[in-house]
């Protein structure tokens, strides 16, 4: 198997996994019933639901850098020459 399909198999399973759980927690819709308003319930009531604290970024010198800047590199491309 690739390396890519089965990462691809991986995702299309857990989308389906995720519909099949969001329709068992929601129900199916009757005729004519407004599902936008039973699911923003169901996303408020939600212990999981996004909020603006945990949906920010976090502060940009709290992140570990993993390599030097461009300008790190150019001062020292400087320095040695």
């Amino acid at each position: 198997m690739n390396f890519f399909t089965w990462i691809r198999d991986g995702v299309r399973s857990a989308v389906l996994l995720g519909v099949s759980d969001a329709v068992n927690d929601i129900g199916t819709p009757a005729q004519g019933e407004d599902i936008g308003r039973r699911l923003l319930e169901q996303v408020r009531n939600s212990p999981a639901a996004l909020t603006s604290e945990t949906a920010s970024t976090p502060d940009r010198q709290a992140r570990k850098k993993l390599g030097r800047s461009l300008e790190q590199i150019q001062t020292a491309s400087a320095k040695a020459s």
